[in-house]
Formats: C-alpha cells, sequence, structure tokens
C-alpha cells in the first residue's frame, strides 16, 4: 500500500493502479504586522498555519479501477465534512487529521454512453488540528 485517505486507498497490484503524482506540501509561519509612523513596519511571529497539502490520482478503468467508485468515495469524504488521516508510507502524515478541502475533476475519456473510463482528479486538504493539542 502507498497511502490512504480515510478509506480511500492508494496501491498498486497486478490488478490495479491508484497512485498519487505532484503532491505538494506548504507549511507556512503568520505574521503580524504592526505600524510604525514614519518608519518601517514591524514584524511579529504569531504561530503557523495549518499546513496544506495537494496531489493528483489517475482513476483509469484501464487500469483496473472504477472511476465513478472511486470519486464517489472521494465525495463522501468531502461532503461529510469529517477530518481524515492521511497515510503514505505507512506514516500518518502531519500532526493530525486531515479536511479534504476540493476535489478537481478533470474526465478525459468518456465511452459512449456517457459513462467516464479515465479521470484524473486533483485534491485538496487541508491540517485539522483538534482543539485543545495545537501547542497553546
Amino acid at each position: 500500500m502507498i497511502g490512504s485517505l480515510g478509506s480511500v486507498v492508494f496501491d498498486v497490484s497486478s490488478e490495479h493502479v491508484r497512485t498519487l503524482r505532484d503532491m505538494k506540501i506548504q507549511h507556512s509561519a503568520k505574521y503580524s504586522e504592526h505600524a510604525i509612523h514614519g518608519g518601517k513596519a514591524l514584524l511579529e511571529f504569531t504561530g503557523y498555519s495549518p499546513a496544506s497539502l495537494s496531489f493528483s490520482v489517475r482513476l483509469d478503468a484501464g487500469l483496473g479501477v472504477n472511476p465513478k467508485e472511486e470519486l464517489e468515495a472521494l465525495r463522501e469524504i468531502l461532503t461529510s465534512h469529517k477530518a481524515v488521516p492521511f497515510i503514505l508510507d505507512g506514516e500518518p502524515q502531519g500532526d493530525g487529521l486531515w479536511a479534504l478541502e476540493s476535489i478537481d475533476e478533470s474526465y478525459e475519456v468518456i465511452d459512449s454512453h456517457g459513462t467516464f473510463i479515465a479521470a484524473d482528479v486533483s485534491l485538496k486538504l487541508k491540517e485539522y488540528i483538534e482543539a485543545g493539542k495545537n501547542g497553546s
């Protein structure tokens, strides 16, 4: 197993291919700006923003997956508004759970019945830190 997002598993076997690509993680600090009359503003470190993560997944019937079912599982995570674990290489990523913020779907192959055969899906997640577990 490559990893998982909640109940959605990313793996490769002789029967199917469900892999991640173009994964990006953004970590950022937050600063407040204090105006100084007649001078440059001063910056004050105020904490960290939750990490952001994005990646793409190819859902292709030719690679042994059912794109419609896979998308339904991802949409369920989005519409349930529940934070889920994101696991890579057997390790939970980040300091907590992850909220699925958006799913961008690009349908590349659609058959003569209107069924999509292959799609590229881009996911955007934000680290979800439970109250009381944020270091404050």
